[in-house]
């Protein structure tokens, strides 16, 4: 799960009758939040024991291979923007008109100074494809209270599952391993949880997601908050202001003279 990004994981539909994989759960936990293509309006707070600050941004991906994220508040950072194109990374900075490309070991350094990284923002599929998985624990848990009021009666009661993920041998991956935990409602799938350890074991991160409620027909969380395990003090909020899925968006739309073009 890439969290995030525009950002992080987490839906799919999966058939009530049959019990999902612990694969397709993982791969459908990460193509949420987007669809096969989407656009979002985000708000991003990062707070640290002695400064606060929030951005507007807004994003577009498709698949699991293209993405596009516009800064658009506060002012010192309108116009950043951020591309990737398959294995492929740039940022464009409007105020010294310059492109750059992103290096790969750069990919799990921090996004616009939040707890985020640059991999997390644009979704790539890390997760699914530099990891083998295994079911930890599943149990039948009852809903809150706040969400069975945004679900309705349609749904009592979901399925949680604890999932392991462990590099596979000379991934090119920064975690030593990932925890997951995501809850089947019905016939959905939602991310809860993600848990990033270091190579000795250590927790570094945990990204929590929450509020899950239904945006375009979809069953999603709309609010993720990322805490540094070594940080105390200090985390990163992404609150989902506008959701919208499967939209019509061409090679060209995620290109380097659109990464240029302003959007403000």
């Amino acid at each position: 799960m890439r969290a995030a990004a525009l950002l992080l994981p987490l839906l799919a539909a999966a058939p009530a009758s049959a019990e999902l994989s612990v694969g397709e759960i993982v791969d459908r936990a990460n193509k949420a939040l987007r669809g096969d293509s989407s656009h979002a309006r985000v708000s991003m707070t990062i707070t640290t024991p002695s400064w606060e600050r929030t951005l507007e941004i807004e994003g577009w991906n498709r698949d699991r291979r293209m993405a596009l994220i516009v800064v658009h508040s506060p002012p010192k950072e309108r116009g950043d923007a951020t591309l990737r194109r398959g294995n492929e990374m740039w940022l464009w900075m409007p105020r010294a008109e310059r492109t750059v490309k992103i290096p790969a070991n750069m990919m799990h350094s921090s996004w616009q100074g939040s707890d985020f990284t640059y991999e997390d923002m644009v979704k790539a599929d890390s997760i699914v494809k530099d990891y083998e998985h295994r079911i930890l624990r599943r149990s039948s848990e009852p809903l809150t209270e706040g969400e069975a009021a945004r679900l309705g009666a349609a749904v009592s009661a979901r399925l949680v599952y604890l999932i392991e993920a462990l590099p596979k041998p000379d991934a090119p991956v920064v975690w030593g391993k990932v925890l997951f935990t995501a809850a089947v409602y019905g016939d959905e799938v939602v991310a809860l949880k993600e848990e990033d350890y270091s190579e000795r074991g250590e927790l570094i991160r945990t990204i929590t997601l929450a509020e899950v409620g239904r945006v375009d027909g979809r069953l999603v969380p709309l609010k993720l908050e990322c805490r540094p395990a070594r940080r105390p003090g200090q985390s990163t909020v992404l609150r989902y202001r506008k959701l919208e899925f499967d939209l019509e968006l061409k090679d060209s739309f995620f290109s380097l003279k659109e990464l240029q073009r302003k959007r403000l």
